[in-house]
């Protein structure tokens, strides 16, 4: 804001109003000298150079910057420069010319009969029939009168005698006053024949704003010209504004109301076109122009149709109600709260209502007279100002008001119709903003309107896709598309004129009226459905009770949502993209709303070609909605027993780190392996990763037993040992082996490898290594010592681990580095160390998966690359991710967690609870190793075999092996 002192010769802005700008101008010093008006010394910090701009002008000036915290000033030269000002002389002289002699001096103008230079056709529609009026006789007493008019009117061109035959023949109509007598025609049969000319009239909301901002007067002539010839006359200027016989002039001095009143008079000469003097006003600061009162004040209604209303008599009938409305009604622009008042009287027109007028009608009558006496005077339009339209929707109406600089222009208000008091509130408040827009259309249309609301969501609903909200909202918004607006939200209770229009509208207009009607369009969101499937739909719809609370919520609004009918609630979030169409359907968007009994038909159709449950919730979200329609979903897909039945395997799961023996040789694992076509036992320890490598001659559970003898008389008996479930691990003779030597012997799952991680990788190791050297030539003896003393990063070698000393090898050593020394708790520190690192990594893309308990309904793999198979746990461990599965044919499997999946088929499913780690330490009884398949591991494989038996045999403990163990 700055102050413009035309008694200043710089420009000065405080440093404080710089600071508050986000681009700061550079200042540099300065050594001018500023004095106020009283000679006190002005601070000044330096000089910067600001771009100032009027809608005129831009130009940049020198400011100079002061500590004081003062107004910015801008000086003389640059209010001069920039328009902001104007020089007026105050000592008037007499003008060279008034407009009383310009009216001499065009005294032509306004004296005898003006004729147009044009010629006008008269065109009469196709099929009309001439009619010949009868002739009237005239008065005797002014027959003469008529019979001089006539020649007068003959003489003047006017009219012409017709002597021969003519089809259409009018009565004349004579009008005898005191100062004239005046001849005319009574064409009524004619004008139904002519085709009537269609041409623009100039409203007179567009006539006054152009008369805003001057000293308007007025020009009266002669009436009953056609319009169009008055344009034609004066289309070249655009400060001369006819009104079929109204001619209204504008001008802020008196020299411009002069030349003004000069170029009218001149066109008027020029085609010939004649004013009345005695109705021309000039140079007035008021005047009566189409029915309201222009003034340096604005726009007032005409006292005469006040005074009339002030006089109306009390109506006796509906029809001299609807009289005293209709003259009320022409005035409700200027009062806003006028609907409110003939809301009352206006129920007395309806068609079944009786007539009953008593004191309370009286007394709405009587407010009805003040308010129209009390109406306040609006503001004139300013194309050059900003445009405010503020709306507002109630219950049963629409308001808007057409404001600048926060001043009323225009008032409107609107009723709505029966169906649309039950759109949705955001509908009705979009529906007011198109109705401001519209009803102020010529004020509106093209310019940047601010549109003032109170309700928030219309601000977000402009930004969201046209796919996403109702096709109501979508063609309101496709309305709006010609005008260029900015919403604006203001809070209600700032609101007040909308608000009070909204509710207090107008009864005789109607939006659809107004604005068209709003048409109920079926959408074809399915693939193209049969007139048979929709009709079955929409009773579904009509038989469901959740459908039917949302549809009355659709058709009488959404209160809050904790009043919103139960049923309806979960829709509440999506309330403004929910409406019907004409069948009842509900959809929301371009979104069928499925009822409830036809869902598990959609979900059926989604899941038609047995896609994964991301894609058919792509699928569902394109054409379907229901709350929940995502876990719904997701359920029906996990329940497909074709999709479970060949489903992918398990993603692999993180590491089990087993636990790392206090002491050598007292946990191995044991496997076979083929080289060069003769098998062999390799043995491992899980401490010192010493192997043990022992050919056999065969691997029937004798010869396996005997090589184990044989490694075991060396180093001794282990505690534990780890080894898959096939033969001959799973005989009878290595069963009494094992309990005989004190061994505990722990299976893997079947099909499983990873369980047993210790040997596997040691196999790959060793047997790499031996192909390498035999490969070479070398002795496979010497590979597996070098093997045996290779040391790990921070670990002594594994030779040195079982025996507390080193081997004595080919290569040079130290006698002293040969004695024994051995550290044991060194080495199961290096090792878990190991087992950080790995997990680090071998646990990048695992999963941990959840524990199944007892009785759980699964899916299991049977054989490695056939279908999936549904089974029942019979057991759950001891071991972690182990599980005893009981097929659907009887058979009996031991499985990792890996090859099991829960089974969502079945709604009575016992779910998971546990975790890994509470499964990891709890005491799982031990159950009975029996003897399987090699290829199955199956408990027992034939479904014939005695139940009693098996219960038998599942009481005799064994242990099994960990799952998935770290190598390490």
């Amino acid at each position: 804001m700055f102050k413009l002192d035309t008694g200043s010769q710089v420009n000065v802005i405080p440093k404080s109003e710089l600071l508050k700008w986000e681009e700061k101008p550079a200042v540099r010093k300065c050594k001018t000298a500023v004095l106020d008006y009283s000679d006190n010394r002005v601070p000044i910090l330096g000089e910067c150079y600001l771009n100032c701009q009027t809608k005129k002008y831009r130009k940049t000036y020198k400011f100079l910057v002061t500590s004081l915290n003062s107004c910015p000033i801008l000086g003389l030269e640059a209010c001069r420069e920039l328009g902001l000002i104007q020089r007026l002389n105050m000592i008037y002289k007499s003008p060279i010319e008034t407009p009383e002699l310009i009216l001499k001096e065009f005294a032509d103008v306004f004296t005898g009969t003006g004729r147009l230079n044009r010629i006008v056709k008269i065109k009469l529609k196709e099929n009309s029939v001439p009619h010949v009026a009868a002739p009237r006789k005239v008065p005797l007493a002014i027959h003469n009168k008529v019979k001089e008019e006539l020649n007068n009117m003959v003489e003047a061109g006017i009219i012409s005698k017709v002597e021969e035959p003519t089809e259409w023949v009018s009565n004349m109509v004579v009008i005898d006053s005191p100062k004239k007598l005046r001849i005319c025609l009574d064409p009524r049969l004619l004008n139904e024949a002519i085709q009537r000319p269609h041409y623009p009239i100039p409203t007179a909301d567009a006539l006054v704003t152009k008369l805003q901002g001057v000293l308007p007067f007025g020009l009266n002539s002669a009436p009953e010209e056609f319009q169009k010839a008055m344009d034609e006359i004066y289309e070249e200027d655009e400060d001369i504004n006819p009104y079929f016989d109204d001619i209204a002039l504008g001008s802020s001095t008196v020299e411009e109301h002069c030349r003004l009143l000069r170029r009218t008079l001149l066109k008027a000469r020029k085609a010939n076109l004649k004013f009345n003097e005695l109705k021309t006003q000039l140079s007035q600061t008021s005047v009566n122009y189409l029915g309201h009162v222009l003034s340096d004040e604005g726009i007032k209604p005409d006292p005469k149709k006040i005074r009339a209303i002030e006089q109306f008599a009390t109506p006796n009938c509906k029809e001299d109600l609807q009289r005293f409305l209709g003259m009320v009604t022409y005035l409700a622009k200027f009062t806003p709260h006028l609907s409110n008042l003939t809301h009352n009287l206006r129920q007395l027109l309806k068609k079944d209502s009786v007539w009953i007028w008593d004191a309370n009608t009286e007394r709405d009558f009587e407010l009805i007279k003040q308010a129209i006496m009390k109406s306040p005077c609006l503001k004139y339009f300013d194309k050059n100002k900003e445009v405010t339209v503020s709306v507002d929707a109630s219950k049963n109406g629409l308001g808007a008001v057409l404001l600048q600089e926060s001043q009323p222009v225009a008032y409107g208000s609107v009723s709505l119709t029966q169906t649309q008091q039950r759109y949705a509130q955001i509908e009705k408040e979009l529906m007011a903003v198109i109705y401001g827009l519209e009803h102020f259309n010529y004020y509106t249309y093209g310019r940047i309107v601010t549109i003032q609301t109170d309700h928030k969501p219309i601000l977000g609903l402009s930004k969201k896709p046209y796919d996403t909200i109702s096709p109501r909202l979508q063609r309101m918004l496709l309305r709006l598309n010609k005008y260029n607006i900015q919403l604006e939200y203001v809070p209600g209770k700032n609101l007040v004129i909308a608000d009070a229009l909204s509710r207090a509208q107008s009864k005789t207009d109607k939006f659809d009226e107004v604005l068209g009607q709003e048409a109920t369009v079926r959408m074809n969101l399915l693939t193209q459905a049969s007139p048979t499937k929709w009709e079955e739909i929409a009773k579904m719809t009509t038989d469901d009770p959740e459908m039917q609370d949302v549809l009355f919520h659709i058709n009488n609004g959404w209160p809050e949502k904790r009043k919103t009918k139960i049923a309806a609630q979960p829709y509440w979030h999506c309330k403004e993209e929910l409406y019907s169409t004409k069948e009842r359907i509900i959809c929301r968007g371009q979104r069928l709303v499925v009822p409830v009994k036809y869902r598990k038909e959609i979900l059926k159709l989604l899941h038609l070609s047995h896609k994964g449950v991301v894609s058919s919730k792509i699928k569902a979200k394109e054409f379907f909605y229901w709350p929940n329609i995502n876990r719904d979903v997701e359920e029906y897909v996990s329940k497909c027993i074709i999709c479970q039945k060949y489903q992918r395997e398990n993603q692999k799961e993180i590491l089990i780190n087993p636990e790392i023996p206090g002491r050598p040789w007292q946990k191995v694992a044991c496997d076979f392996f083929c080289l060069k076509g003769k098998e062999h036992l390799l043995m491992i320890d899980y401490l010192s990763k010493y192997v043990e490598l022992k050919p056999l001659n065969s691997t029937t559970a004798q010869s396996v037993i005997t090589v184990m003898k044989s490694i075991y008389a060396t180093h001794g008996i282990p505690e534990d040992l780890v080894s898959d479930g096939g033969p001959p691990f799973n005989s009878n003779l290595m069963t009494n082996f094992f309990r005989e030597w004190g061994i505990k012997h722990h299976v893997t799952p079947p099909h499983f490898p990873r369980a047993n991680g210790q040997i596997e990788r040691a196999v790959q190791t060793v047997k790499n290594s031996l192909t390498k050297a035999a490969d070479e030539g070398k002795d496979l003896y010497v590979v597996l010592l070098d093997y045996r003393i290779q040391p790990a990063k921070d670990m002594q070698s594994p030779a040195e681990l079982l025996m507390g000393r080193k081997l004595r090898t080919f290569l040079p050593s130290h006698p002293d580095q040969l004695k024994p020394i051995f550290d044991v708790e060194r080495a199961r520190e290096a090792l878990r160390k190991r087992q950080i690192i790995q997990n680090k990594y071998a646990n990048k893309h695992a999963t941990v998966l959840p524990v199944l308990h007892q009785n759980a309904k699964v899916w299991f793999k049977h054989k490695m690359k056939k279908p999936w198979k549904q089974g029942t746990i019979i057991q759950v461990g001891p071991q972690p991710r182990s599980y005893i599965i009981k097929g659907e044919d009887g058979g009996v499997f031991r499985r990792n967690r890996f090859h099991i999946r829960q089974d969502y088929t079945e709604d009575d499913n016992p779910c998971w609870s546990r975790t890994v780690e509470d499964l990891y330490n709890s005491d799982a009884t031990e159950i009975s190793r029996i003897p399987n398949s090699s290829a199955d591991s199956q408990v027992n494989a034939s479904p014939k075999t005695n139940k009693s038996k098996i219960n038998q045999q599942l009481q005799v403990p064994i242990e099994n092996c960990s799952e998935q163990s770290n190598p390490v």
